[in-house]
C-alpha cells in the first residue's frame, strides 16, 4: 500500500468520532464467546450546581473480538485480520507487525473534540469539550489470519469540562446509536451528595445512587438516555400501627409496619426503638414488627415509646415516632337466650350448663351486652360451626336473631330408604364469643347449641293404580282401586318405627294413629271420577305433628260416554223452509271420539268430542241446516266412531220438532178476503153517514 493511500485512511479516521465495527451476528461467532469485553466510566468531579463549570474524566478500555472488523476497512464482515492483511499489507493470510503497525494509527488518531460524538455523554443538553486526550491503542496481536481468539481495542483516558445550566435538576444523556464503544457497561460516578433521580430506561440502570452503571447494550432502539441526578434528599418514610385504637392490649401483640421510599436505586434501612422511660427495651430493623408489651415488663397505664428511623445510603434519615398507652384490663359481658316457636310463648334459655337448648323449629334470640373500663366501645362478635359464613358482629350491645336447624346427620333424602328410617342422633353447634375492646384485648366464651327435635314427620306418599305411580301421563282412572305406599317417609330424629299416622280421604277417616309398619303400604276403594281431598298425618315420639293435604284428580274410565245434552233449532218448522238445528254432545268417557248429526241423508261434517276429565264431561255442539221437505216430526240423530275403540254407534234424538205441510195458496185468498173486506167497511162508513146528512 503506498503513502497517499494511507494517508486517506488516517484522514477518515481524523474525521470520524468513533470506530464502527461489522455486526457480530455477520461472523459466526461462537455463542459462548463475549464480542466485547472492557468498561467505561464518567467521574465527575465537581459539585453540580445551578450554571456551574464542571469538571469531568472519562475512562475507556474496550476489546473486540477478532471476529469483528472495522467499518474504516472494506469488508468489515471478513473480520479484522483479514482486513488488514488484505487492506493494509500483502494479503498473505499472516499478519506480521509491519501490518499491525499501518492499523495502529487507526485507534490512536480516533478523533475525541466532543463527547456526544465520541460516544460518551452530555451534560444538561450540552456535550463536554476535551481538555486532555490520552489513547492508548491494543491492536491485534501478530499471526495467521485465521486466528481468531484474540481481541483487539483500545484504552482511552480524556479529561472534560463542561457546564450546567440554570436548572435545579441536572440532565445527562447518554448516546445510543450502535458504536463500539456503547457495547461495554458506562459507571457514572456523580460527586458527593449528590444522587440518581429518575430515567425511563432505569431498567437497564444499577448500583447505587451515587455511582451507578448504564448497561447501554440492553437497549435495543437507537435513542438517548436520559438520566436526571440533583442533591440528596431525605427518604420518605410511611409508618402506622395496625389498628385505630387510643390504646394497645398488654398481654397480646401489638404490629407496626413502616415503608421507607427513595430514589429507585437508594437501598434504604429501617430500624425501629421501642423504650419505656427512656430505656431502650426492642430494637428491629424489620419493615413489620410485633411486640407483646407485658413481655418487657411493661403494667396497665404505662406508655410505650415507639420511634422507627428511615435512612438512605448517604447516611441521612427520617424518624416517626408514637407513644401509646398500655390497656391491660379485658372487657365484661352478660349474655341472655330465648327460644321463639312458631306457636306459643318464648322461652328463656338456662345456659349454665354452657348447653342452649333450642328447637330446630324455634328462632333463637339472642341478647349480649359488653362494657370496658375505658368507657369506650366494645366489639361484640359471635361466630358458630353452622358455617362458615355464620357471623355477626355489633358495638356494646347485641341483639340477632338465627334458626338452628338439624344438620346433615340427621335423616333426609341424601340417605337411602333403609338408613334414613332409623334413629339419629340430635345435632348439635359451637356458639363462639369474642368482646374486644378499644384497646384490643379480648375475652372468649363458648357454648354448646343442642338442637331438640321440633319437627314432625317427613310425608312422602307414593300413589299407584294398576301398579303404575299415578302420574299426570299415568292419571288415576274412576273404577281403579289405588295404593298408597309411605317407604320414602321419615323423621328426622326418630326411627320412622315410632311414629303414629292418621289418614282421612273426603272427611271421613279411614284410620286413625295407626304404627307406620301397619300403614307403611295401604289400599283404597275405587274412586269416583272428580277431585278428593287426602289428609295425612304423622307424629313422632315427642308428639311433633306434620300434615300433608292435597286433592286428587280421579279421571272417568276408560271408553266413551255420548250422551244428548241440549237441542234447539233456529227457523220456522214448516214445509218448504230450511231449519237449522243445534245439538250440544257430552262424552263422560276418558277416550276422544268423532261424530256428526244427521237427519235422513242430510249430515254434518264430523266433529272432535273430547274426553271427559275430573272436573266434567267433554262438551261440543254440532250444527245442521236441514231443507224441510215433508211433514211430520224431523228426524235426528248423531252418529259417532272412536278409534281407540275401533268402535261405531248411532243415537235417536228426539227432537220434538213438528214440521207443518205447506198452507201457501189458502193464506193468499185469505189475505185478498181481509183486504176487500176492510176496503167495504170503510166504504160504508163514509157513505152511509153522508145519506144521513140528506
Amino acid at each position: 500500500m503506498n503513502r497517499t493511500t494511507l494517508a486517506i485512511l488516517l484522514t477518515a479516521v481524523l474525521l470520524t468520532p468513533m470506530i464502527p465495527v461489522a455486526n457480530a451476528d455477520a461472523h459466526g461467532i461462537p455463542s459462548d464467546l463475549d464480542p466485547y469485553d472492557g468498561f467505561a466510566t464518567l467521574e465527575i468531579h465537581d459539585i453540580l450546581d445551578v450554571n456551574s463549570n464542571i469538571t469531568a474524566t472519562w475512562t475507556l478500555n474496550i476489546s473486540i473480538s477478532d471476529y469483528l472488523g472495522t467499518g474504516y476497512l472494506v469488508h468489515p464482515g471478513i473480520g479484522i485480520r483479514k482486513q488488514i492483511d488484505m487492506y493494509l499489507g500483502d494479503g498473505d493470510d499472516f499478519l506480521n507487525q509491519s501490518e499491525i503497525d499501518l492499523f495502529t494509527p487507526h485507534l490512536e488518531n480516533r478523533a475525541w473534540n466532543d463527547s456526544e460524538r465520541a460516544g460518551c455523554c452530555m451534560l444538561d443538553h450540552e456535550p463536554f469539550s476535551p481538555t486532555n486526550t490520552t489513547i492508548i491503542p491494543n491492536p491485534p496481536e501478530p499471526g495467521p489470519v485465521t486466528m481468531r481468539n484474540g481481541s483487539w481495542g483500545w484504552t482511552e483516558i480524556v479529561e472534560l469540562a463542561g457546564q450546567t445550566d440554570g436548572r435545579s435538576t441536572r440532565l445527562i444523556d447518554l448516546p445510543r446509536t450502535g458504536a463500539a464503544v456503547e457495547e461495554v457497561p458506562l459507571t457514572i460516578i456523580l460527586p458527593s451528595s449528590f444522587e440518581y433521580r429518575y430515567s425511563a430506561m432505569e431498567e437497564v440502570i444499577e448500583g447505587t445512587p451515587g455511582e451507578f452503571t448504564v448497561n447501554r447494550s440492553a437497549v435495543p432502539v437507537a435513542s438517548d438516555i436520559r438520566i436526571s441526578v440533583g442533591k440528596n434528599n431525605q427518604p420518605n418514610i410511611v409508618a402506622q400501627r395496625i389498628g385505630d385504637s387510643s390504646a394497645i392490649p398488654l398481654e397480646t401483640a401489638t404490629t407496626y409496619e413502616a415503608t421507607c421510599t427513595d430514589s429507585h436505586l437508594d437501598d434504604t434501612s429501617i430500624k425501629w426503638e421501642f423504650t419505656s422511660n427512656g430505656t431502650t427495651v426492642f430494637i428491629s430493623e424489620e419493615s413489620w414488627v410485633s411486640i407483646v408489651p407485658s413481655e418487657y415488663n411493661y403494667s396497665h397505664g404505662e406508655v410505650l415509646s415507639v420511634a422507627v428511623k428511615c435512612i438512605d445510603s448517604f447516611g441521612w434519615s427520617v424518624d416517626w415516632y408514637e407513644n401509646i398507652v398500655i390497656d391491660g384490663i379485658s372487657p365484661t359481658w352478660e349474655a341472655s337466650f330465648t327460644a321463639n316457636p312458631d306457636v306459643g310463648e318464648a322461652t328463656a334459655i338456662d345456659i349454665s350448663d354452657g348447653i342452649i337448648e333450642v328447637g330446630s323449629e324455634d328462632v333463637l334470640d339472642i341478647n349480649i351486652v359488653a362494657s370496658d373500663d375505658s368507657g369506650l366501645d366494645t366489639t361484640i362478635e359471635i361466630t358458630s360451626n353452622r358455617s362458615s359464613e355464620w357471623r355477626h358482629v355489633d358495638w356494646s350491645e347485641m341483639t340477632a336473631q338465627a334458626r338452628f336447624p338439624q344438620g346433615e346427620k340427621v335423616n333426609g333424602l341424601h340417605l337411602d330408604i333403609e338408613h334414613r328410617h332409623e334413629a339419629k342422633p340430635a345435632t348439635t353447634y359451637s356458639l363462639n364469643l369474642k368482646v374486644t375492646d378499644d384497646a384490643g384485648n379480648s375475652v372468649f366464651h363458648e357454648w354448646t347449641i343442642l338442637v331438640l327435635d321440633g319437627a314432625g314427620p317427613t310425608i312422602l306418599p307414593d300413589i299407584y293404580a294398576n301398579g303404575t305411580l299415578i302420574s299426570a301421563e299415568h292419571p288415576s282412572r274412576a273404577g281403579v282401586p289405588l295404593l298408597v305406599n309411605l317407604s320414602n317417609s321419615y323423621d328426622d330424629i326418630d326411627s320412622i318405627h315410632d311414629t303414629k299416622w292418621t289418614f282421612i280421604l273426603n272427611q271421613e277417616p279411614q284410620f286413625e294413629n295407626l304404627s307406620f309398619g301397619a300403614i307403611s303400604t295401604f289400599n283404597i276403594e275405587p274412586l269416583e271420577a272428580g277431585s278428593h281431598w287426602f289428609i295425612l298425618m304423622a307424629w313422632d315420639s315427642k308428639g311433633n305433628m306434620d300434615t300433608l293435604s292435597f286433592s286428587l284428580a280421579v279421571q272417568p274410565a276408560p271408553g266413551v260416554d255420548i250422551r244428548i245434552a241440549n237441542v234447539s233449532h233456529f227457523g220456522t218448522a214448516t214445509v218448504g223452509e230450511t231449519m237449522q238445528v243445534h245439538v250440544t254432545i257430552q262424552n263422560f268417557g276418558g277416550y276422544t271420539a268423532t261424530g256428526r248429526l244427521c237427519s235422513g241423508d242430510i249430515c254434518s261434517s264430523h266433529a272432535n268430542i273430547p274426553w271427559a276429565t275430573s272436573v266434567g264431561p267433554g262438551v261440543v255442539g254440532v250444527t245442521l241446516d236441514i231443507p224441510l221437505e215433508r211433514a211430520g216430526e224431523l228426524p235426528l240423530r248423531f252418529d259417532w266412531g272412536s278409534s281407540l275403540l275401533n268402535e261405531e254407534a248411532t243415537i235417536t234424538i228426539d227432537s220434538e220438532i213438528t214440521v207443518n205441510p205447506d198452507s201457501g195458496p189458502l193464506q193468499v185468498v185469505l189475505g185478498v178476503f181481509l183486504v176487500i173486506a176492510g176496503l167495504a167497511i170503510g166504504a160504508r162508513m163514509l157513505w152511509g153517514t153522508e145519506r144521513s146528512d140528506d
